[in-house]
């Protein structure tokens, strides 16, 4: 059982994906969000980099790095 008057009163509210959909959701702030980055457009779900001039240059930098060492 809890604790009677600790926990914050939950208001509907209104989410924004990047696509423009809506979505309902419960919040104890009382603020409609719009998303900038969500599963439609973050690269950790998509798979692709947001930088593609960046790409492959990470194992060059990384042996320019540790050029001196003996590994």
């Amino acid at each position: 059982m809890m604790k009677k008057g600790i926990h914050p009163e939950y208001f509907p509210i209104n989410v924004t994906r990047t696509d423009g959909k809506t979505i309902q959701m419960f919040s104890s702030v009382k603020k409609d969000l719009v998303l900038s980055t969500d599963n439609l457009n973050h690269s950790a779900w998509t798979g692709q980099r947001s930088n593609a001039a960046e790409k492959g240059q990470r194992a060059t930098k990384f042996k320019n790095k540790f050029a001196g060492f003996d590994l």
